[in-house]
């Protein structure tokens, strides 16, 4: 069943109350009173085990066990709908997957594709928001025509890389991460950037890419990723199929009350990324 926002986000902040006072006092909370809103099993009773990875603005672990982000302010709204504390670990994106799949992490986070390929041996919740494909310009370019002639950076790993590949050819440059391509940027070796735009956005409101205009790119059948963005969801101990139901129906739930949107719009997003349409597999 999907439930409403409102009783469960009263819920939600008088547990957020309860473990803020158990922290002061070193206690463990009191959950006699939260009814969680489903009944699955954790690693460790009580506790949503998590893995993370630093990647803003989807990911923004922080000391003494905080966390942030989209993901993270999301899956944040899910355990107090559960009664349950987060443990967070922070690891190399690499390895998040892997806790997982070893069972060290009950959930991972950090802007996830939803692929046929995980889909094999991981558990993948409903999908979360779009990963749209940014293009970074003094000109404010929206379109992959208008990118022609020119020499054009991206990051490795997204799902658009190889159209763009087959696209532009040499003029393509690929990078291991986002800094790296800003500094070419910079140094204007490149004359535009691809990204993500929600990292982009992210990057940008730190300081990243000045003078630069950010846009969503309109669709472009060269680039399949324009016409259909990534869906990200978050993934999950493959056998734990209660954990995702769980998952699922509280992602539900903060769609169809527009959490989810507001959480995108909070961080400076498009919130029409959380239009995600139907669930979908990466092939």
């Amino acid at each position: 069943m999907i439930r409403s926002c409102k009783p469960i986000t009263r819920r939600a902040f008088v547990y957020a109350c309860l473990l803020a006072a158990s922290a002061l006092l070193g206690a463990p909370p009191a959950l006699a009173d939260c009814k969680p809103a489903h009944s699955f099993e954790t690693l460790t009773p009580g506790v949503l085990a998590v893995a993370a990875w630093v990647f803003p603005p989807y990911s923004i672990p922080g000391p003494g066990n905080q966390l942030s982000g989209v993901d993270g302010e999301i899956l944040k709204r899910i355990a107090a709908r559960e009664c349950l504390d987060i443990k967070l670990t922070v690891v190399d994106p690499a390895a998040v997957i892997q806790s997982v799949i070893a069972r060290r992490a009950d959930v991972g986070i950090g802007d996830w594709y939803r692929t046929a390929e995980r889909s094999k041996v991981l558990g993948l919740s409903a999908p979360l928001y779009l990963d749209m494909l940014g293009i970074i310009s003094s000109e404010g370019y929206a379109s992959i025509s208008e990118l022609e002639g020119k020499r054009i950076g991206t990051v490795q790993g997204y799902l658009w890389v190889e159209d763009l590949k087959k696209t532009f050819g040499d003029n393509l440059v690929l990078y291991p991460n986002p800094v790296a391509m800003a500094q070419d940027l910079a140094a204007k070796r490149i004359a535009l950037g691809v990204d993500s735009f929600a990292v982009g956005v992210a990057s940008q409101q730190k300081g990243a890419y000045p003078g630069r205009i950010i846009k969503v790119s309109q669709p472009d059948p060269r680039v399949k990723a324009t016409l259909q963005p990534g869906q990200s969801g978050f993934p999950y101990t493959k056998a734990n199929r209660a954990l995702g139901v769980a998952l699922d129906e509280n992602i539900q739930a903060l769609h169809a009350c527009g959490e989810i949107a507001e959480i995108l719009g909070s961080f400076g997003l498009d919130k029409q990324a959380a239009d995600v349409g139907a669930p979908r597999l990466v092939e």
